[in-house]
């Protein structure tokens, strides 16, 4: 056989199409994956979409689920109690977000900068990561007690008068955003510092050189670098805030006056206390709508930001 017959026997070998079973051998090991994802997720929220449109409570689900339409969404849009929920969550968010961000960016910068105990300070700073949601609150909890708690014993030493945190309308609220501050503000921290060790040294050595300023190069420099890692940080901590829960009913179960009862809280007493279902799925399918919303613009401008980048 000569080599250009050999070379085109090669080819024919190469080009001949798989056999069917094996085109179908990838699908075949994602299976099993694909049967797990449907049960715990797809089912459950097609089946809470369906019933989003029928009246289903503790008290009539044995005389029949019957289909209301879209009754539930407009007494959820009609009801001041959900705009409350909203209202807090929102401005929980808004509150929780900016803090963090900025804590976490002061703290990347100085790990950043830092020569010596840089692997300690990353190893303590995720030490709040370690914890549980609701040991978190629960440790709160005890810190904000108004007779025995730390903080009002470091207020006393100073001569401050004992503060109710977690009981009065002006100061729970942002007693539940300093709880996340101090456990999110590190996750933050680090992922910052990740994007600042990826910038070349080069580019800020140049921007010296020509004159600029340490606050020039932060602000032309090292945040225009920093974009990506700033959206990605953000699209999952707005995600996380959103739907928090654990650390709110730990620590002041949506009062007082509901002045901390956010979202989630609002649809966990709906679903486990009224145990009104119908209602639930209705305002479960709002907070999903919400959250794909926030997720899909979030997630076009890290593409577009990338894309700069």
């Amino acid at each position: 056989m000569t080599a250009g017959e050999r070379t085109t026997l090669g080819a024919a070998v190469v080009a001949r199409p798989r056999s069917r079973p094996a085109q179908w051998q990838p699908y075949l090991f994602m299976l099993p994956a694909l049967v797990i994802l449907g049960a715990v997720l797809i089912y459950p929220l097609a089946y809470s979409f369906y019933l989003s449109f029928h009246d289903w409570t503790m008290q009539t689900f044995r005389q029949g689920v019957p289909f209301i339409g879209l009754e539930h969404y407009v007494t959820a849009f009609s009801n001041d109690r959900f705009w409350n929920a909203m209202r807090v969550t929102l401005t929980f968010m808004a509150l929780a977000l900016t803090f963090e961000f900025t804590l976490g960016m002061a703290l990347a910068l100085l790990l950043d900068r830092l020569t010596v105990g840089k692997m300690v300070l990353r190893a303590l700073l995720l030490l709040p990561l370690m914890c549980t949601n609701i040991i978190i609150g629960l440790m709160w909890r005890m810190l904000f007690n108004f007779d025995f708690g730390m903080m009002n014993y470091l207020l006393s030493t100073i001569g401050v008068r004992p503060v109710a945190w977690l009981s009065e309308v002006q100061t729970a609220l942002f007693s539940l955003v300093a709880v996340d501050v101090w456990n999110t503000t590190c996750f933050v921290a680090l992922i910052l510092l990740a994007g600042l060790q990826t910038q070349s040294a080069e580019i800020h050595e140049s921007a010296q050189i020509d004159g600029a300023s340490a606050l020039q190069r932060f602000r032309y420099v090292t945040l225009p670098l920093l974009r990506p890692s700033l959206m990605v940080a953000l699209l999952w901590r707005t995600i996380d805030t959103f739907r928090i829960f654990d650390v709110v009913f730990s620590l002041t179960a949506g009062g007082p006056a509901q002045t901390t009862e956010t979202i989630s809280l609002y649809i966990y007493r709906n679903g486990f206390q009224q145990f009104d279902l119908g209602y639930t799925a209705a305002l479960s399918m709002i907070m999903i709508v919400i959250l794909f919303t926030f997720a899909l613009l979030l997630y076009r401008l890290i593409g577009r930001l990338a894309t700069l980048h």
